[in-house]
């Protein structure tokens, strides 16, 4: 599944905090408002469209960038900052 890097810029406090709210239903906090989320396509066209609803577009901004493996590998961390490391699970039938 796709890894996506999520940040916006919300004007007013309740649409931020449902907008934040809603990401993190999928994905993961990595800043106060920047989150990670690895959504299979569907998933994401959902998200998308939940987020579309919420935001004023004439002074709201949200941005949705596609991380290849390459560059999820490639990231550099400084000081505090970590990179959660994908979690790994057996399936025995």
């Amino acid at each position: 599944m796709p890894t996506v890097l999520i940040t916006y810029d919300i004007s007013t406090d309740t649409t931020r905090a449902r907008a934040a709210a809603t990401i993190q239903t999928w994905g993961d906090r990595i800043q106060r408002s920047v989150f990670v989320c690895t959504l299979d396509a569907n998933d994401l066209h959902d998200l998308t469209k939940q987020l579309r609803q919420l935001v004023n577009p004439r002074t709201d901004s949200i941005h949705i960038v596609p991380l290849c493996g390459t560059c999820w590998n490639g990231i550099t961390t400084i000081g505090q900052a970590t990179v959660q490391p994908d979690t790994l699970y057996w399936a025995v039938p």
